[in-house]
């Protein structure tokens, strides 16, 4: 088994989502991924050099691979697209789901997969060291992992589309189709802006370099609105919320609204080990105490004599919470002492220190009134995800799926 190539990482990892098992607990309502992926090959790789190209082509020309191969598998392999696509990834109740139907609006990523896998064995400068060359059966596994990831959501959205279908009389089929024009209408414009292009017939050539056609978009389009469509009119709505329902998650859900204490300080740091003694140091974190002490401001005498990181600021700090200091005794100073009052010198790991506090905000949990319509809104999405789940549950059961991969789980 040759290993995973990180080749894919690049300007690919918005589709390969860490994995081929990765599964949505409701496929339906999550945000689909754009149809149309305006990923390129890297531009490093495209302008390097005649004499580099020359020179990994001369390499290759001495190369055997453990499969056998000559220099180039590339040069070998052909394009199986139109095949692999044609095959049947599943039924559904006799009704198949083709792989082209899966990896339709990854067309162009899949298209620039190949393109960088074939440059990057032309090209081997360009690997990570011990990163093997890009094989063709390495994008044939890409690929199938792509249709494995997404075929789950592909079944749940035709057996709803099935069912909705099937309760609809002709005439309301009708409608509904013209209702799904007009929302493609705009779907075309949003495609139009993205692909820069004017007309209905740019943007078909578009699509076309990217291995899909507007025909599949629309499909795809359609099965996905009529499934939610199908999910909305079907499932059974909840009972509306009262405040009630709000207080009660807030209270049962006290932690997601702490707000942490913080704190906002200065600081001066005088640091010791190879180069200074620790009494050198000490002695000298008692000088900037005894100016602080007649008066002088903070921020010229951390100017003065600090060698921390914040010298050059006057030695002001951000906010900070509970657990960001490794020294803990500081950190407890910190929260312990009254805002305003300068710290006695401190004495660290590798340096000594005067702090004080500008300001410390207290552990507290933000008001209900200002998180009432966000608790509305989990709420609300938690009830959706019930619903669909269990609707698709039911059509489920009476289902006959078949699929070489594992079945859909609710």
């Amino acid at each position: 088994m040759r290993r995973a190539i990180p080749l894919l990482l690049i300007g690919l990892s918005c589709v390969a989502c860490n994995g081929t098992q990765k599964k949505h607990e409701n496929p339906v309502l999550i945000q689909a991924p754009r149809r149309v992926a305006q990923v390129e090959p890297d531009e490093d790789a495209k302008i390097a050099s005649a004499a580099a190209v020359q020179e990994a082509a001369d390499s290759d020309d001495r190369i055997q691979t453990a499969s056998g191969l000559k220099s180039d598998p590339w040069a070998d392999w052909k394009d199986d697209s139109a095949i692999f696509n044609s095959k049947v990834a599943a039924t559904v109740n006799g009704a198949p789901i083709l792989n082209g139907d899966v990896l339709d609006k990854y067309s162009g990523v899949v298209i620039t997969a190949r393109e960088q896998m074939q440059f990057m064995w032309s090209h081997p400068e360009k690997l990570q060291p011990g990163q093997p060359r890009p094989m063709p059966e390495d994008f044939e596994q890409f690929r199938e992992m792509l249709v494995k990831r997404d075929l789950a959501g592909h079944i749940q959205r035709r057996l709803l589309v099935e069912r909705m279908k099937s309760s609809l009389k002709p005439d309301q089929i009708k409608a509904m189709d013209s209702h799904i024009d007009q929302l493609f209408d705009a779907e075309i414009k949003k495609l139009k802006g993205e692909l820069k292009v004017s007309t209905r017939t740019e943007l078909e050539l578009e699509l076309n370099k990217k291995g899909t056609t507007l025909q599949n978009v629309k499909d795809n389009f359609a099965t996905e609105r009529l499934a939610m469509e199908y999910i909305v009119m079907k499932s059974e709505k909840p009972e509306p919320l009262d405040r009630l329902d709000l207080v009660a998650y807030y209270k049962e859900h006290v932690d997601e609204f702490a707000i942490e204490p913080k704190v906002q300080w200065e600081h001066i740091q005088i640091s010791f080990g190879p180069e200074r003694s620790k009494s050198e140091a000490k002695k000298r974190i008692e000088a900037a105490a005894q100016e602080l002490a007649n008066g002088e401001p903070f921020d010229q005498v951390a100017r003065k004599y600090s060698d921390g990181s914040t010298a050059k600021t006057g030695g002001q700090r951000d906010w900070m919470g509970p657990g960001n200091l490794t020294d803990t005794k500081l950190e407890k100073l910190l929260f312990e002492t009254p805002v305003g009052r300068l710290s006695p010198p401190h004495e660290g790991p590798s340096e000594w220190q005067i702090v004080r506090v500008i300001d410390r905000q207290k552990a507290a949990r933000t008001p209900f009134g200002e998180v009432q319509d966000e608790i509305r809104s989990k709420i609300e999405e938690g009830q959706n995800k019930n619903r669909s789940k269990k609707l698709f549950e039911e059509l489920l059961e009476e289902a006959i799926i078949e699929t070489k991969f594992d079945a859909p789980k609710t």
